[in-house]
């Protein structure tokens, strides 16, 4: 293992120093990136996101959550086979998107509230582009085909629930084989014996306002990263193409979707690209979901599988729609 480490290690500073370069050589794409980043981040995702951060953590700490968890458990726990804590992830990021779906499930895992295994679940499930960023920015702004809007959310939506479903199949199997687990599909979560919950204080809410704005400074430095270097490929070469309109989605969504329309392509195919990128979340949205997972120790890089796993599906699924159903 520790020759792998050290390759790793080798491999992260080979391209920290590589950045740095990019960065010295195009000093004006750096500083335009670092600038519309900063935008996009001050503008959209603090005034967004930092509510939901703090008042997340309100609900967990005061054992809200808990409550209106077990009040959408007859539907949500039935239908995806979790534990009644752990419909309140599903909740949270259905309505708010990344990285909140991942915040949510982190905070359950790190009290014990949920197992890892559930966790894991969870957060390959509800961690996707919100609802309204899928029908109004993509749907809307982008591809401006409004009547869609409901299709598009349920191809990238639907594709991560079949992808989590899958891995959820594949762990229960590989647990059989190995005889390492004793949880089957109705009982995912440790036992919660008496589910202590703190009371409203002055300290309380200062911690879940600290841990909120320190959750969205680093989100916030992802996105200025990602930004510098989505537009320093945006200055390489002449014109936009499609190879480097996807290779910026991969890094940061938001910028490659924009790309993509902007291209001279059938609305169908931007309608596969896009479902894909979005599935898979871009790498910005994978740095974005790991900053949040904090001491839940959920793995990063079952995130990262199962989310190509949901890119391959979405592919597939927007495929079919725009063949058949368009």
């Amino acid at each position: 293992m520790k020759p792998v480490i050290k390759y790793k290690n080798k491999l992260f500073k080979g391209f920290v120093l590589f950045f740095f370069i990019l960065m010295f050589l195009f000093p004006y794409a750096s500083y335009k990136g670092a600038s519309t980043g900063l935008m996009l981040w001050f503008i959209n995702v603090l005034p967004s996101l930092l509510p939901f951060i703090i008042i997340s953590n309100l609900m967990v700490q005061l054992g809200i959550a808990g409550k209106i968890s077990r009040i959408l458990y007859p539907l949500l726990g039935r239908l995806f086979k979790v534990s009644p804590e752990g419909c309140y992830p599903i909740l949270l990021g259905f309505l708010s998107g990344l990285p909140m779906g991942a915040k949510g499930t982190a905070d359950l895992v790190a009290t014990g509230k949920i197992s890892k295994k559930e966790g894991n679940f969870l957060l390959s499930m509800c961690n996707n582009a919100s609802p309204i960023f899928i029908m109004s920015f993509i749907g809307i702004n982008q591809l401006r085909l409004g009547q869609i809007r409901w299709q598009l959310f349920g191809l990238i939506y639907g594709s991560s629930i079949i992808s989590a479903i899958i891995y959820r199949s594949y762990q229960n199997i590989h647990d059989k084989k190995v005889r390492i687990s004793t949880f089957n599909d109705n009982s995912l979560s440790f036992p919660i014996s008496e589910n202590k919950t703190a009371k409203l204080s002055f300290d309380i809410i200062d911690k879940s306002i600290m841990n909120g704005f320190e959750i969205v400074t680093k989100i916030g430095g992802y996105i200025i990263l990602f930004s510098i270097l989505a537009q320093i490929i945006n200055t390489i070469g002449t014109s936009f193409n499609l190879l480097k309109s996807i290779v910026m989605g991969i890094l940061e969504i938001t910028t490659g979707i924009d790309q993509i329309c902007k291209l001279r392509i059938s609305s169908n195919t931007k309608i596969v690209l896009i479902s894909i990128l979005t599935s898979f979340g871009g790498l910005s949205g994978i740095a974005q979901t790991k900053s949040v997972l904090g001491e839940s120790r959920l793995s990063i890089k079952t995130y990262i599988s199962i989310k190509l796993i949901s890119a391959l599906i979405a592919m597939l699924l927007s495929t079919l729609y725009v063949l058949f159903f368009r």
